[in-house]
């Protein structure tokens, strides 16, 4: 799951170093920062639990849940799950933003359904067009 994240990132800090134009800093930069916060926030749910469940760090003060429930009910694992939802939020976030797929999927949807095409900066068909 590191690996996946890191690559992701390295894919997003090209993308926005490449990024053409006169642009502020968050204008250039904003998918490379929501990533980056996703990063630790994804991270730290399965980190925890390699350690507590694995590693047996101060085990079993440390469990994250207990009773039989399916999800965290302590503090921490409570704290943990809500970060990692928080990760995927802003790693969704970031993709949008850095892939522009939201911009992407209206331009289809309107060349699809024969509104004529806004002026936008999203190239919307890559595949070539025969007559």
């Amino acid at each position: 799951m590191a690996v996946l994240m890191t690559n992701m990132f390295q894919f997003v800090w090209w993308r926005c170093r490449e990024r053409p134009g006169k642009l502020t800093h968050w204008q250039r930069w904003d998918a490379a920062y929501f990533l980056a916060a996703a990063i630790p926030l994804n991270l730290g749910m399965p980190l925890a639990v390699v350690l507590i469940y694995v590693g047996e760090v101060d085990y079993p003060r440390s469990k994250m849940w207990h009773s039989g429930s399916w999800v965290p009910n302590t503090g921490h694992g409570i704290f943990l799950y809500l970060c990692k939802w928080l990760g995927v939020v802003c790693l969704t976030i970031g993709m949008v933003k850095i892939t522009r797929i939201h911009e992407k999927i209206a331009a289809k949807w309107r060349l699809l359904r024969g509104h004529p095409q806004t002026t936008t900066n999203v190239e919307v068909l890559s595949e070539k067009q025969e007559p």
